[in-house]
């Protein structure tokens, strides 16, 4: 089978169940600081549907503002700052809510992206 750029469909929007399979250094750096591609699984919230796979790019800013310090608080509870040392590997197998959104790229394509992580247990899915 030949798969091409228009076979790709983009991972559903809400919000799912997130754990984190793989962690990968990537080539770009900010001032220092590495950007790493979290993959994470995704699958419904209470329903036992399909699950998909969104592969997440961060830098990985150790500030309690950063998107890396939000996904780290929510799956491993723990803040963290610039004086933290921070193993990237022990996210993985860690488990959070996830919000996935559409957005259109630069290019004119559609994408998806992760936007918000929450620990489990402050969720309300109702």
């Amino acid at each position: 089978m030949i798969v091409t750029a228009s076979d790709w469909i983009p991972h559903p929007e809400g919000i799912f169940l997130g754990r984190i399979t793989a962690v990968e250094d990537t080539n770009q750096q900010l001032e220092g600081v590495p950007e790493k591609t979290f993959t994470i699984e995704t699958k419904p919230m209470n329903s036992d549907g399909p699950t998909g796979s969104i592969r997440h790019q961060i830098y990985c800013i150790r500030s309690e503002t950063s998107q890396f310090s939000r996904m780290f608080r929510a799956v491993y509870g723990q803040e963290v700052n610039a004086a933290t040392e921070v193993c990237t590997n022990a996210l993985i197998g860690g488990q959070a809510a996830v919000a996935v959104q559409h957005y259109t790229k630069d290019n004119g394509r559609k994408g998806h992206r992760i936007t918000q992580w929450w620990q489990l247990k402050n969720v309300n899915f109702e």
